[in-house]
């Protein structure tokens, strides 16, 4: 008997259909298992390490990085885009905004396997700078403890929204000085307060009738209130009266003050008590030359009875000359103090005192701090030595030569490995590099945060990095986020601790 031509030919084509069918079938079950191994093997890992605030790294990181955690908006209860965050009195505080939602001030709690909300505020639209001061925000012309969210002081005047570090007379735009930290509302993040008070300088805005004042400045204490004031006045080659701080780094409270018209000479004659507006006549100084140590001031001059010898005066930190010792043929000159930057083990920024920086001068060696960077002779930008020890790089080619990486690079606490963007290369095209991990003083790369899809972090605690994703909206970053990698769709803030063993 003869079967039909159409069943027979079903017949045959069966088993190629049932090969098909099976081939698909187990394509999508190894990419099933695929998506769900990326998933198990991307799982964040939770944070578990010591919590100790610091700006350095704990050597473990040299095993590379995990994903301890990540937040979106919809976890913190918030709305809009993250637009800045710091870390402050040992938490972290997220500011959001946009998206037709009020601006929010989030606190955090980064200490626990997994970040918790401590509190949440909305504030008013801010236009005027931001400030992390002590245990607390400035925001809007509000003071909020960061332990527990609450409104502690209501400002009467808010700092202006125009406002600059730098002294700019001809666009008369108010003047501010927190004790170090440059401050540009155009950065939108929050400024450290590092003195006692904030110092602004309000240009003159009314006749000469009304105002006898070019510039009046005020001291804000944090609460708000006004701690002290004093009027300058401008003349065709000086400021009249006790002139603008300047934007440095305050030793026991004091900063040195301009009185140069200019402001570019830096000209310093006087000495400012940050907290109670007493100013201390000096002698005159350049500024550019003055070098913060952690008893005083240090800087170059001459000895008195051989003005050919070079010596190194210190000063009191109001200003007062101490003492000046003779620098005979010193491997370092004082103007390169200025190039070197140090961390305690704790991963604190230290400074020398004015002893342990002229022994620094005349020996060329920086054994008050656990780690130094600094540049050498021949380097303009970025740092080249680490613990005198030279740092080196890979080239194009393969081999190793001298390195010299950002001055934004981030240090181990004890030295054996730096967080930095690529060594400075000349030749190189990339203009969106990642931070990378790099043994010292071999400059091998041990790892990349482009591992965890970030392209920059910074430490929190010594074994906690965060950081704020930049997720590009294309196809890739869709397919990466669908097959579990980093970052996550709508993450706004990542934490990064060492990668585990195994």
């Amino acid at each position: 008997m003869n079967l039909p031509k159409k069943l027979t030919s079903w017949r045959e084509a069966l088993p190629t259909i049932l090969r098909r069918l099976a081939i698909a079938l187990a394509v999508v079950l190894v990419g099933a298992l695929a998506v769900g191994s990326s998933w198990l093997t991307h799982r964040p890992v939770g944070y578990s390490g010591s919590a100790r605030v610091s700006s350095a790294l704990s050597p473990d990181f040299a095993s590379g990085f995990d994903v301890a955690w990540e937040l979106t908006a919809a976890d913190l209860g918030v709305g809009g885009s993250l637009w800045a965050y710091k870390e402050v009195d040992g938490r972290l505080v997220a500011f959001f905004g946009g998206q037709d939602q009020p601006p929010t001030l989030v606190g955090l709690d980064l200490s626990g396997e997994k970040p918790s909300v401590l509190w949440r505020r909305e504030i008013p639209d801010v236009d005027s700078p931001m400030f992390a001061w002590g245990d607390s925000v400035v925001v809007a012309g509000q003071t909020i403890r960061v332990a527990d969210g609450e409104v502690t002081a209501t400002w009467d005047t808010p700092i202006p929204t125009h406002i600059s570090s730098y002294f700019d007379d001809f666009n008369k735009k108010a003047f501010i000085n927190v004790g170090g930290d440059e401050v540009n509302p155009a950065d939108g993040g929050f400024s450290r307060v590092t003195s006692p008070v904030i110092v602004v300088c309000y240009p003159r805005d009314k006749p000469d009738a009304v105002q006898d004042f070019d510039y009046l400045c005020l001291g804000w204490n944090k609460d708000g209130t006004e701690a002290w004031r004093y009027k300058v006045n401008l003349s065709p080659h000086d400021l009249q009266g006790p002139g603008l701080p300047l934007p440095v780094t305050a030793v026991d409270g004091y900063v040195p003050v301009s009185r140069n018209f200019g402001y570019a000479d830096q000209q310093v004659g006087a000495f400012l008590h940050l907290a109670d507006g007493v100013l201390v006549e000096s002698a005159t100084y350049n500024a550019k030359t003055l070098r913060p140590v952690a008893d005083g001031w240090v800087l170059e001059g001459a000895v008195p009875d051989d003005p050919q010898q070079r010596a190194l005066v210190t000063l009191a930190p109001d200003g007062t000359e101490v003492s000046r010792t003779r620098l005979a043929d010193p491997l370092m000159p004082p103007s390169d103090l200025y190039f070197v930057k140090c961390w305690d083990e704790d991963g604190r920024v230290a400074r020398p005192t004015s002893e342990q920086a002229a022994s620094t001068l005349t020996s060329g060696e920086i054994p008050w701090a656990s780690v130094c960077v600094q540049r050498d002779q021949h380097s303009k930008e970025g740092f080249s030595l680490m613990n005198g020890r030279r740092l080196m790089a890979t080239n194009g080619a393969g081999g190793a030569e001298s390195g010299t990486y950002p001055e934004s690079l981030i240090p181990a606490t004890d030295g054996s490995l730096i967080l930095s963007l690529p060594p400075k290369d000349k030749d190189s095209t990339d203009r969106n590099s990642s931070m990378n991990l790099y043994a010292v003083p071999s400059g091998i790369q041990l790892a990349s945060l482009e591992d965890v899809g970030l392209h920059d972090a910074v430490p929190f605690y010594d074994d906690l990095l965060i950081a704020s994703p930049a997720r590009p909206d294309s196809w890739i970053a869709r397919l990466r986020s669908f097959l579990g990698f980093y970052p996550h769709p709508d993450t706004v803030l990542m934490g990064i601790t060492p990668k585990r063993a195994g």
